[in-house]
């Protein structure tokens, strides 16, 4: 056993390591006399040769991952009595020894500690109580740094700090600014695990250390030290069939296997998180894994059980958040006795909306309504009320189709009246709603059905394209943001009105969601655009031309969802 202080200053990292006898003794092969007394010499000798030991066996690297050199600056060995040290002596005296390293450039961002005192073979690992300062103040808690299994700091030169907490009110408001800043990861060498839960899938992310993750499954790598963005990418393949035999998940008592959505490798920068950073060459001692396996259901489930049976020793248990749709989080803790979770879906799933809206026609002083075209359009709208019925699950798709402005109009610009305006844009609107709407679905397939409710003619590839490409979060990897809510903020019927043909000027904003990694990508986007309704009766009142005239970013946020009592 070792104690550890490492205070961090700008140009070196100044360490002091207090060592017991009892470790020159183990390490160097150190032998007792008949009266069980280890001679001075040998132990004074001992300390000299640990110098170079704890170089080789005692590493610091910064936010590259590149070794700090590192020199030894002094040692005090005056534990050691001329008269030799007995062996039940051997824990209680020390030697200090004070070490230097010194960063390519000043100012470091992270710097990451390893011991591996013993070895990779040594029967009885070797642990090391280990502080951080950074200029003197401490600046997080004591850990045990096991062998191996590295122990990264960060460190903020732009408001150092001037003081350690004083109190437990102190320490919790640094713990929490800490959270909030770190997007709730906030250890670099933990295990993380989240559970969504929606109704379109169940979706498990892993977050792990490298070294942590080869304790399951090993990596190949050509340098030890590093991972490079070849390796990363022939990695994808391994992980995937990895997880397909492991851990195994059922929905509504069916086995389900895992999609591999998504597989990074992360550095230390916490922004990688809430940025998606370009793949790039990761320190092995620093990298994490981010793993998103994809579990897709046909409709929203009402069961499901999980099983988590990758236990090992840097990993002896699972501690997971869950994300019940839009509930405050939970904690869920998996173990080798108690490897199972299960969820029950609370009061009854969605139900299927009522597509069935009424007709609505409207009319001018010079409209004329031909009443064997409106009987054909009912029949029309019925047969599409019908069709859209089978659609799959709801909750999320409100589709107004069968909301009709049946218009025959001459080319008078202003032939509508005031009230009739009205009908026709509340009517837009709500296509517009439907529109979106329509990207709840998971199938590319049933996303066209259901558009062509609102959309007609060539548009509808169009606009499936250009919705798809405004709402894809290019800052997470092209993940399709989750709209939760269109707003209209200004909508007018525009001019010239045409035979069969409203225009409408629509102005709105569009609030999406990407959640991951417990933390959540709020943007908004606010778009103008002109959009004409056909009223023949083939095109029911859809949508038959969709001109974007000005689109912009409103904000784009990343927070986290706090638990009930925080």
């Amino acid at each position: 056993m070792s104690n550890t202080l490492a205070d961090c200053r700008e140009d070196a990292v100044m360490v002091t390591l207090r060592v017991m006898l009892e470790d020159l003794v183990l390490f160097h092969g150190l032998k007792a006399n008949s009266d069980t007394i280890f001679n001075a010499d040998d132990l004074r000798a001992a300390a000299k040769k640990h110098e170079a030991f704890l170089l080789k066996h005692f590493s610091v690297r910064d936010g590259e991952g590149q070794s700090l050199e590192g020199t030894v600056v002094s040692r005090d060995d005056s534990a050691i009595l001329d008269k030799g040290v007995q062996l039940e002596d051997l824990m209680k005296l020390i030697a200090v020894y004070e070490l230097r390293f010194t960063p390519a450039k000043p100012k470091p961002a992270f710097l990451t500690f390893t011991q591996n005192f013993g070895g990779a073979k040594s029967v009885v690992p070797s642990i090391m109580e280990f502080m951080a300062l950074q200029t003197g103040v401490w600046i997080e808690k004591p850990v045990q740094l096991q062998p191996g299994q590295p122990h990264t700091v960060a460190l903020d030169w732009d408001n150092p700090p001037d003081e350690a907490p004083q109190n437990w009110r102190e320490l919790r408001k640094k713990r929490a600014e800490e959270f909030q800043k770190r997007l709730g990861i906030t250890s670099y060498s933990g295990l993380y695990s989240y559970i969504y839960l929606t109704d379109r899938e169940v979706r498990h992310e892993i977050l792990v250390p490298l070294l942590t993750f080869e304790k399951w499954l090993p990596l190949e790598r050509a340098n030890p030290e590093f991972l490079e963005v070849a390796e990363q990418e022939a990695a994808r393949q391994k992980v995937a069939e990895w997880f397909r035999d492991r851990n195994p998940v059922e929905i509504d008592g069916l086995p389900v296997k895992p999609i591999l959505q998504r597989l990074q490798f992360f550095g230390l920068n916490i922004s990688d998180f809430a940025q998606n950073a370009e793949p790039h060459r990761v320190s092995a001692y620093q990298a994490r894994l981010g793993i998103i396996l994809k579990y897709p259901t046909k409709a929203p489930p009402n069961r499901v059980r999980l099983t988590w049976d990758s236990f090992h020793e840097a990993a002896p248990f699972l501690r997971s958040v869950v994300y019940d749709h839009e509930k405050d989080p939970t904690e869920e803790f998996f173990v080798r006795d108690q490897p199972r979770w299960e969820w029950t879906r609370e009061g009854n799933p969605p139900t299927a909306h009522d597509f069935k809206l009424p007709n609505l026609v409207v009319t001018s002083k010079r409209s004329s309504i031909n009443l064997m075209a409106a009987l054909l359009l009912a029949l029309a709208v019925y047969i599409g009320i019908s069709r859209a019925s089978t659609l799959a699950f709801g909750g999320a798709l409100v589709v107004g189709a069968g909301v009709l402005a049946v218009v025959s109009i001459s080319n008078t610009p202003t032939a509508i009246p005031t009230s009739k305006a009205g009908i026709v844009t509340k009517h837009a609107a709500t296509l517009l709603q439907n529109i979106y709407r329509a990207f709840d679905y998971n199938e590319k397939s049933d996303v066209y059905d259901a558009l062509a409710h609102s959309v007609t003619g060539d548009l509808l590839e169009e606009l499936f394209l250009k919705i798809q490409s405004g709402l894809r979060m290019q800052e997470q990897g092209g993940a399709m943001a989750h709209v939760k809510r269109v707003r209209i903020t200004r909508i007018a019927l525009a001019t010239p009105v045409t035979e069969a043909r409203l225009p409408v000027n629509c102005t709105w904003r569009v609030i999406g969601t990407v959640e991951h990694w417990g933390h959540i990508h709020t943007r908004e986007n606010e778009y103008t655009a002109r959009i004409h309704l056909s009223t023949t009766p083939e095109d029911r009142g859809r949508i038959v031309a969709f001109e974007v005239t000005d689109e912009k970013r409103v904000r784009f946020e990343t927070g986290i969802r706090q638990f009930e009592d925080q």
